[in-house]
């Protein structure tokens, strides 16, 4: 039989929470990760089979980019702002980066495929400065279409090992009590980040184009109410904390304190009044078409309780057994 070859992968926000996970699963499937970076970083581990060479460079650096890309198979874009100063700083990140991505990629002789993972917000761009930067580096891929095969994934909030965002539910849960936006009727979906990683491995020898974006979740009918996260965050902790549901101008109002100390410092807070709209939505649920042959394989529960054991494995949570 004669052997495969190797499959070179880039990959953007390799050094982020998501692109962490994403990189090793690519190196134990043996593909030779080919990864952007802004700052010098350490060679891969050497026990993993596929090899990871850094690529010094931003998504403004269009020589760099087309260094990244030139010659692989395919390209997997994790990189974006979470938080800016304001709606062009997003913009410029989310979808002039990825613009000039897909081009650098699409100029090629031989383009890679595509994947672009954007987020659940994209779907509602009203909301905030964020969401509508999501939706623009969609729209940003229209015109490369027809000259590479580019999926479009819109995860939910993502959790698990090396999550510092989450971790924050679980510090309060383990003080007793969980502080969450007011509407006991609303609703999100939620996903471990193996089971992100999963599906977009899934996705990588796919060449029909959807058409449209594709949302995962964990399989949880109708997502989770924020009680539910909580209770599970519980569980995990072997803790049973307090509801504090916040009512909206108190959000508000610590969303525009926060606004304010990032215009004063110039560093931007993932907690903005931009950002209290995406947080009081009703409806974070995934039910878009998914990715073929996926199937998540973490339930919330058994999610937490791993994410829990990390985080009490690197000291960041005590032990409640």
């Amino acid at each position: 039989m004669t052997e495969q070859p190797t499959a070179t992968i880039g990959v953007t926000g390799a050094t982020g929470f998501i692109g962490q996970h994403l990189v090793r699963a690519l190196r134990r499937d043996g593909a030779n990760v080919r990864a952007l970076t802004r700052r010098a970083q350490t060679p891969g581990d050497d026990d993993l089979p596929g090899s990871l060479t850094w690529v010094a460079g931003s998504l403004s650096d269009e020589l760099q980019l087309r260094h990244l890309v030139e010659g692989c198979d395919a390209v997997i874009h994790l990189a974006g702002a979470i938080k800016a100063l304001n709606r062009d700083e997003f913009l410029a990140q989310n979808a002039e980066g990825t613009r000039r991505l897909a081009r650098m990629a699409a100029e090629l002789p031989e383009p890679p495929r595509f994947i672009h993972v954007s987020s659940l917000a994209a779907r509602e761009p009203r909301l905030s400065n964020y969401a509508a930067s999501k939706r623009e580096s969609e729209k940003a891929l229209r015109p490369f279409a027809s000259k590479m095969s580019i999926s479009i994934l819109r995860p939910p909030a993502v959790y698990g090992p090396g999550d510092l965002e989450t971790l924050r539910i679980f510090t309060m849960a383990a003080r007793g009590f969980a502080v969450v936006p007011p509407d006991a009727q609303a609703r999100l979906s939620m996903i471990h980040v193996d089971d992100l990683v999963a599906a977009i491995l899934n996705l990588l020898p796919l060449r029909d184009d959807p058409g449209e974006p594709l949302e995962i979740d964990d399989g949880q009918p109708g997502g989770h109410d924020w009680a539910g996260v909580v209770n599970a965050a519980g569980q995990a902790l072997k803790v049973t904390p307090r509801l504090i549901a916040l009512p909206s101008p108190v959000l508000y109002l610590a969303g525009g304190v926060w606004s304010l100390f990032a215009q004063i410092s110039g560093n931007p807070s993932t907690l903005s009044w931009d950002k209290i709209p995406e947080l009081l939505h009703p409806n974070w649920v995934a039910h878009g078409p998914t990715v073929p042959g996926w199937s998540p394989r973490w339930s919330l529960p058994d999610g937490f309780k791993n994410t829990v054991n990390w985080a009490i494995s690197r000291g960041l949570l005590k032990s409640y057994s």
